[in-house]
């Protein structure tokens, strides 16, 4: 599974926004104002009063320093006032310093333990991350599923991985515990807000898995599938989109919503069955050559630039070479669909030949993305937009 990197950079004065709404909310604007009031009233009233009386106050400095440990209820007793009027006015900064020092520590362990209780429910959200990849969707065996996404993507490192579903809190706390820096969003997948909320607009790749979470039919799984994938195009059209469906019949939606991969897990199933009923032992031979922890397994690798235009037996003979990779085949047009439409749109409109123009409209309009062509002849020239399928002595899946 190739994983292509989009997404766009979080826009700055949106996060500053959103941090300056959030310190309003707690009212520090207005406590950091009433410290520095403080503070620097402190100083030059300390000053004056102690000044030829304390020899502990010979400037404006000292009595800043004093201000500042007293205010912070810190207290070295390096400096203190003698007179009766120092006293009063520490007297009032202590109880000032005590007030706010207390309310500035309640405020930020209230965040904390809000923060806290808001990741555990999934009530977060990750509009501050970019280039992750986000799973819309829950299975029951996501522990093992989320454990082989990050073998085979050491890259997703903490906060990279967004998981959002309604299984609800235990399991997904148990989740991130096992993985640290898992990022939990509870709701429906199929909520624009909700993938909102998951910054799908930020991502490299969203993944929508037929939802196992409610007792729905196979036919609703896939409905809500399709129905999902229509609103990331309509939020995230630039990012790279896979989706999981049970029925067939659902693919011909999912191409119309410009879902670039779809992954069609149950028929998967079936034709490893009945092939293992032909073929005695090629269950084995299909599980170790999907296998992600099999570091001679099937994979899809980056093709060198300087070979496109070349022919599939010289490109062979390069991966033999390089690594002592077999290639097998070619996959045709991958990458995220709109954008390679993009550019074949462009393209085919380059001839002032009108049955050519409309040749060419035609081509792209059947343009199929991630298309196979296995065991191609010698003589097959390599496209643009392509990858290889190999049988390697490494793993090329990321690129």
């Amino acid at each position: 599974m190739n994983f292509p990197e989009t997404g766009q950079p979080p826009r700055l004065l949106e996060r500053w926004h959103r941090f300056w709404a959030q310190l309003q909310a707690e009212n520090i604007p207005r406590l950091t104002a009433y410290f520095l009031g403080v503070l620097l009233l402190g100083a030059p009233a300390i000053y004056f009063a102690e000044r030829g009386t304390n020899d502990q106050f010979k400037n404006l400095e000292d009595g800043l320093w004093w201000s500042v440990v007293t205010l912070t209820t810190i207290g070295y007793g390096d400096k203190y006032p003698i007179t009766h009027t120092g006293r009063a006015l520490a007297f009032v900064v202590v109880l000032v310093g005590i007030g706010l020092v207390g309310t500035v520590t309640g405020k930020i362990a209230s965040a904390l333990v809000d923060r806290k209780i808001k990741e555990g429910r999934g009530l977060t959200d990750a509009h501050d991350l970019k280039g992750h990849v986000v799973i819309l969707g829950w299975k029951t065996d996501m522990g093992l599923f989320v454990q082989d996404l990050l073998t085979a993507h050491p890259e997703l490192g903490p906060g990279k991985l967004v998981l959002v579903n309604q299984a609800g809190d235990l399991v997904n706390e148990e989740l991130r515990g096992r993985f640290p820096g898992l990022v939990y969003i509870h709701g429906d997948s199929i909520d624009p807000a909700v993938q909102q909320r998951a910054g799908v607009a930020h991502a490299s790749r969203v993944l929508v898995l037929a939802d196992e979470a409610g007792d729905r039919s196979d036919q609703e799984v896939d409905a809500r599938t399709v129905m999902a994938v229509m609103n990331l195009e309509n939020l995230a059209p630039d990012v790279y989109t896979y989706a999981e469906v049970l029925d067939r019949k659902f693919i011909e939606h999912l191409r119309l919503a410009r879902c670039d991969e779809i992954i069609l897990s149950r028929e998967y199933g079936r034709f490893m069955l009945v092939n293992a009923s032909v073929s005695a032992g090629l269950s084995q031979v299909l599980h170790d050559l999907l296998n992600i922890a099999d570091p001679h397994g099937m994979a899809t690798v980056p093709i060198p630039a300087g070979f496109v235009g070349k022919t599939f037996a010289e490109l062979a003979a390069h991966f033999k070479a390089a690594g002592g990779d077999l290639l097998i085949g070619v996959l045709e047009n991958t990458g995220q669909s709109l954008a390679i439409k993009r550019q074949a749109l462009r393209a085919a409109q380059k001839t002032e030949n009108v049955a050519t123009l409309l040749e060419n409209l035609r081509g792209v309009k059947d343009l199929v993305s991630n298309k196979p062509v296995l065991n191609p002849p010698d003589g097959y020239l390599i496209p643009e937009h392509a990858r290889g399928i190999i049988i390697g002595r490494r793993r090329g899946g990321a690129a």
